[in-house]
């Protein structure tokens, strides 16, 4: 390791190695979140329907979901050099599979091969901050790594309208190729293994079981979209998901120890890290169609109302890591906190006279918000536990942040699906959302309130 908690020093083999398994991660999210303007096109390309053609981001989601369940095990078992070429490896093979495919089956399975290569490099990316950076510069490298992965959701739709635009849809894959054969030659040269010492055993049987149950759970989120709810789904979930948990209690060494859930800290900063995504996803989605439908702005100019504050907010992280170095987590949770929630009161109750430009503006005070409180939350969550433990929570709180993101995502879906009309499902949405970010307040009140415990304790 070429880098150690006890000093100021973070060499620069550490700090590209940082860059390089963000630059997979974020290779991953552009082309999910570029494929979803696609969908018109590809469904004259595969004559089926759009329900069906929702699984080419479903299963990536499930893919990058079951492959973070498996990163705390990799991480004590499996060096980093093998961990990151198998990522890279996994996108290659799946772009390309994405590129050559005739028929949809193929075409699911480079995503899914796309999603487990995405699911290993982040929370790669985040062990290597967590594990190598020192505590004093935690706050700056969560930022940088926040960065490159916000840039990918801020670039991904602009990205795919224009490619699908102007050329054929498989040069959205054919030119995000590069990106990860860079990151491979970064790390060739700077990723350095780190000496494992005792290793995990792999449970199969818990790991088939949470997989079954983040499997089914997708299913009930796909069929809350569609405005039912698949029991079938829903009661499979719950009975693999309590299996896995009570396997997972009775085991010593379990492949992923939700036992850290236990901590008050941990869970006190999961909580707001959940809903964080949950809102972040759900206004991503309301606000969009809000314009289009209700104050008749283009699609083009609706995308773009979004762009300034998810570009703006992704190049201050590293500067909202900092403040979180330099005078610690309070200050950067509590205001960035108070950003959000001022945020949402606006959206709530002034989303009908906001124009294109004020809605603009609005989404840059949601966005510096959110960002200053985001990946510090998990940093500061996860300060006081054991380093055993830290792949763990990074995997734990990485998994979560895909299904908060799904889960806000098809709720939001739902009420604007039973409310009267637009105006008043938009005004429900808002307003349940702001009364999270009021919750929130009380976890960081409790939170800080555990780790001086913790800290007084020690």
């Amino acid at each position: 390791m070429d880098s150690s908690q006890s000093t100021d020093y973070v060499s620069r083999k550490t700090q590209l190695s940082i860059i390089a398994a963000a630059l997979v991660g974020f290779s991953g999210i552009l082309s999910e979140t570029s494929m979803n303007v696609t969908f018109t096109k590809l469904m004259s390309v595969f004559h089926l329907p759009l329900s069906s053609l929702q699984w080419i981001t479903t299963i990536y989601l499930l893919a990058v979901a079951i492959a973070m369940t498996l990163s705390a095990t990799l991480q004590q078992n499996v060096k980093e050099r093998q961990q990151f070429i198998t990522s890279v490896l996994l996108f290659l093979l799946g772009t390309i599979t994405c590129i050559v495919s005739k028929n949809f089956s193929l075409m699911i399975i480079g995503r899914a091969l796309q999603g487990f290569s995405t699911g290993i490099a982040m929370p790669l990316m985040f062990n290597l901050i967590i594990e190598r950076i020192p505590i004093s510069h935690i706050g700056t490298y969560m930022g940088i790594g926040g960065l490159i992965m916000s840039l990918a959701p801020a670039f991904g739709p602009t990205y795919g309208g224009f490619m699908i635009a102007h050329f054929s849809w498989q040069w959205i894959f054919i030119l995000t190729l590069p990106i990860p054969v860079i990151a491979l030659v970064i790390s060739y040269f700077a990723l350095e293994n780190t000496p494992k010492n005792k290793k995990r055993p792999f449970d199969l049987l818990a790991f088939l079981l949470l997989a079954l149950a983040l499997s089914f759970f997708l299913l009930v989120i796909s069929s809350l979209e569609s405005g039912s709810v698949n029991f079938f789904a829903l009661v499979v979930f719950l009975a693999a998901l309590s299996l896995f948990i009570f396997r997972t209690l009775k085991s010593e060494q379990p492949f992923l120890d939700i036992r850290i859930l236990k901590q008050a800290p941990v869970l006190l900063g999961l909580i707001p890290f959940f809903i964080y995504q949950f809102i972040n996803l759900s206004s991503n989605f309301v606000i969009p169609n809000f314009l289009v439908q209700v104050n008749h702005v283009s699609t083009t100019l609706a995308g773009f109302v979004l762009l300034p504050g998810t570009l703006l907010g992704g190049l201050l992280a590293p500067f909202f890591g900092k403040l979180y170095d330099l005078k610690g987590p309070k200050l950067s949770l509590y205001l960035g906190n108070s950003l959000f929630a001022i945020s949402l009161i606006l959206l709530a109750f002034f989303y009908q006279s906001l124009s294109v430009t004020l809605m603009a503006l609005v989404y840059i005070i949601f966005t510096f918000g959110r960002n200053m409180s985001f990946n510090n939350t998990m940093a500061v969550a996860i300060s006081q536990l054991p380093k055993d433990k830290t792949a763990d929570a990074t995997a734990i709180f990485q998994m979560m942040q895909q299904f908060a993101g799904a889960l806000g995502t098809a709720l939001s879906s739902v009420v604007l699906q039973l409310a009267p009309n637009m105006a008043s499902g938009v005004k429900i949405i808002f307003s349940v959302l702001f009364i999270l970010v009021i919750f929130i307040f009380l976890c960081f009140k409790l939170l800080f309130a555990s780790l001086q415990e913790t800290i007084t304790k020690k």
